[in-house]
């Protein structure tokens, strides 16, 4: 387990750098080397960033004009250099990491929603003045904090 968030770690770490030169080929390899590892934790990382980095980007709480704005801000930036992705990862990937999915939704696949999250990630800490690595390792170490909760 261990190796494998460090991978997940290394992985996330890989495309953010990508993100911030607006290297698609080094994006690409870093979110296909994502892809082989376990969906569902690196799901939880980047849903866990997600939430932290829109909290401190919007203290005073969030709506549905927040979300539009990140949507559109994040979609806009990505497009010239990133031209392939699929506008609906973006709204799976915030929507998912809310909470607010509908039980009976299919939601696109990893291959869609990862990519789409960790450029959420990127602008979102850009926004909130955070580095996207920090927000990343705060979402590491929250995990493992709740991991280690025993349950009553």
């Amino acid at each position: 387990m261990a190796t494998t968030a460090r991978e997940i770690e290394r992985g996330i770490e890989a495309a953010l750098t990508a993100i911030t030169a607006q290297d698609a080929a080094a994006f690409t390899e870093a979110t296909t080397d994502l892809a082989a590892r376990p969906a569902e934790q690196t799901g939880l990382v980047l849903g866990a960033a997600l939430r932290e980095l829109l909290e401190v980007a919007h203290p005073d709480g969030l709506d549905a004009d927040d979300i539009q704005a990140a949507l559109a801000r994040t979609v806009r930036a990505t497009v010239a250099w990133l031209p392939g992705l699929d506008p609906a990862g973006f709204v799976a990937a915030l929507t998912g990491a809310l909470g607010v999915t509908e039980p009976d939704e299919v939601p696109p696949p990893p291959a869609v929603t990862q990519p789409a999250a960790l450029l959420l990630v990127a602008d979102l800490a850009a926004i909130a003045r955070v580095p996207a690595t920090a927000a990343v390792r705060s979402a590491f170490t929250e995990i493992e904090r709740a991991e280690t909760v025993e349950m009553p």
